[in-house]
């Protein structure tokens, strides 16, 4: 026994191994994982620089690589050839697997976890059900998380035939969504391959990758690999900006006399937050959203000026210097105005290639972000007084606080109107949510109104945004929500969505929040139609701008009342408490009861009755659809 425990700790057998040495001088298996649990304290010891050699099958390899990456959690589903991933899995309690029963779904967990905890999240999936990763693996893409996804496949003796889920490259499909995809065929590459994958994955700008690992690769036995700490494959990503970009930024600020900022998600991943704002009130600088799947900025702060993607911030217009940290610049392919073509541009990213991609830029700074705002701070601090300063930042915050007030008080006042109403006013929801919710809440939205940000204390050290996500594919919220509760357990996390994106592909996702007991609050904004989507639909259409036929027009495809979906009974038949409300009162006791469902360790849905809106952002009700029965065209009643 004294050697096999040796072997162990010294990693040259696996857990599995370890177990039936064990069984074989006569221990239970209950009392051989009872003494493998025990002895994994020393087997959690930093790992050696040289690394530590191992013998097992490759899906040990693979699970071993993950650990000594510091991933214990592994978001995917089932599938015959994961059998040796899931042996693996449970010789080894440390490691958790949380289990979605659709692949979609587990790919936006995987995606929440990852925006939440800056860590890399890794995915395993089966090789068929590969394509259905592709919705959500796309706005991971887009949002540039760092997501290692892995399949299994059948064995490949008879290729090229259409056979058994074969297809002749299994790889092309997630070519335009990943950053880099293999396919191992050498059970000696297993850990090199996990390690790359992460790697690549982390490298900023980040982004998924995607590792096949055939079946016959996982259960290959006897598979001698060396494990390495992963940190001897992490490149620092810090970059100082070179002194004379700073100093010329820094000067054209002080010069502005309007500058603009606008903040993007490389912010949120340098944790970098608390240094933007600083510098925009330094300056009295008015600062904007960028396009990002983070909040970024707080919206409530009086010198917030608008959203900078999917929106056009007022206050862009006689911008004469603008500062973009860190986000897209302001174009129209991300549904806002451009800048001024007189204005002077400060660009810094780390994607050092996003720069001056498709618009010229006067100061480009491809270096930290951290680095490069802490910098330009300072500069700008050694070139004017303090006096000065407030010379500049001080009128400017005095007319940025009168016009915010000006604009929370238009806000109140339009919200009168509604505020009781039956169904319910956005207004009214957001409000309620911002009184129920911890003082540092994370929301998960997956809106197409923007309506609880004027709503919800969005501040530094108060309630956060995580999302939406800036590829826009709906069927993401949910799954996203869980994996932020998953990566962040002691914050409160709440989703928000409408109905629409709850139908499209997203109840499955409820079968993963009760079966691991995850404690997320799912607040369905409940208006029976696609609004938004309904009234760009009328924008668009010839019926509707022609005055002549414009009675004639109809939402065909919008209308989601018929049939009346019953979220909270959805709900429970997941075995997840529910509540359905239609007016505020009932809001306030659902909320009140989701608390308490909340602090026992249980999720919660809330089907909130919300009154339509049309373009103008008035109530509507919207109820027409074509009258389809297939059952009416029938010849005969079977």
């Amino acid at each position: 026994m004294r050697s096999l425990v040796k072997q162990l700790v010294d990693r040259e057998i696996s857990r599995r191994d370890f177990a039936l040495g064990l069984a074989a001088l006569g221990f239970s298996a209950s009392a051989a994982d009872a003494l493998a649990t025990a002895l994994g304290a020393g087997l959690e010891q930093p790992l050696p620089a040289a690394g530590v050699s191992m013998k097992g099958t490759g899906a040990e390899v693979f699970v071993e690589t993950l650990r000594a990456a510091g991933i214990h959690t592994l978001f995917g589903t089932t599938a015959t050839g994961m059998s040796p991933l899931f042996d693996a899995l449970t010789q080894r309690p440390d490691m958790r697997l949380i289990l979605a029963v659709a692949e979609s779904q587990a790919t936006s967990m995987a995606q929440g976890y990852e925006l939440a905890s800056l860590r890399p999240a890794a995915l395993f999936v089966p090789g068929v059900a590969v394509p259905s990763t592709l919705n959500n693996l796309y706005n991971a893409w887009k949002d540039r998380s760092a997501i290692a996804v892995f399949s299994d496949s059948p064995g490949g003796e008879h290729p090229g035939r259409d056979g058994f889920e074969q297809m002749d490259d299994w790889l092309a499909p997630v070519a335009q969504f990943t950053k880099w995809a293999w396919q191992v065929d050498n059970p000696g590459q297993v850990g090199e391959m996990t390690r790359r994958a992460i790697k690549v994955a982390t490298t900023p700008p980040g982004g998924p990758v995607h590792i096949r690992l055939p079946n016959g690769i996982l259960a290959a036995p006897e598979v001698e690999q060396v494990i390495y700490p992963q940190e001897r494959f992490t490149v620092p990503g810090g970059m100082r900006p070179k002194p004379e970009l700073v100093e010329a930024a820094a000067r054209a600020l002080l010069e502005a006399g309007q500058p603009l900022l606008c903040a993007g998600s490389e912010v949120t991943r340098a944790g970098a937050n608390a240094e933007f704002l600083a510098l925009a009130e330094l300056l009295g600088a008015r600062f904007t959203q960028g396009f990002s799947v983070y909040g970024d900025v707080p919206v409530r702060h009086p010198l917030f000026g608008g959203f900078h993607g999917m929106g056009f911030p007022r206050v862009a217009a006689g911008t004469d210097v603008f500062l973009n940290v860190g986000a897209p610049m302001p174009d129209p392919a991300f549904i806002t105005a451009p800048l001024p073509r007189t204005t002077r541009v400060i660009q810094a990213r780390v994607e050092a290639e996003a720069i001056a991609m498709s618009q010229p830029v006067d100061i480009p700074i491809a270096a930290g972000v951290r680095e490069t705002l802490v910098e330009l701070t300072e500069a700008i601090r050694a070139l004017a007084t303090p006096a000065r300063l407030q010379a500049i930042s001080g009128p400017r915050l005095a007319a940025a606080r009168e016009a915010a007030g000006r604009e929370a008080d238009r806000r109140s006042q339009a919200a009168r109107e509604h505020w009781n109403a039956s169904p319910m006013s956005w207004e009214r929801v957001s409000a309620e949510l911002d009184q129920v919710l911890e003082e540092d809440a994370i929301i998960v939205p997956e809106l197409d109104y923007r309506i609880p940000y004027d709503w919800l204390d969005l501040s530094p050290g108060k309630k956060r945004v995580i999302g939406q996500t800036t590829g826009f594919a709906l069927g993401w919220g949910i799954g996203a929500a869980l994996g932020v509760k998953t990566a962040l357990p002691d914050r409160e996390v709440t989703c928000l969505l409408g109905d629409g994106a709850v139908l499209f592909g997203q109840v499955e996702a409820l079968w993963t929040a009760s079966r691991h007991d995850i404690p997320v609050l799912v607040v369905v904004m409940n208006n029976r139609s696609y609004d938004n989507e309904r009234n760009r639909i009328q924008a668009s259409s010839p019926l509707w701008r022609d005055q002549q036929t414009r009675a004639q027009w109809r939402d065909v495809s919008c209308y989601l009342g018929k049939p009346a979906v019953d979220f909270a009974g959805l709900a429970r038949s997941f075995g997840i408490e529910a509540a359905s409300c239609t007016r505020p009162a009932e809001l306030q006791q659902a909320l009140r009861r989701a608390k308490r469902v909340l602090a026992e360790g249980r999720p919660f849905v809330v089907d909130a009755l919300i009154m339509q809106l049309d373009r103008g952002m008035r109530r509507t009700e919207q109820t027409w659809y074509p009258q389809v029965s297939i059952a009416a065209a029938r010849q005969r009643k079977v």
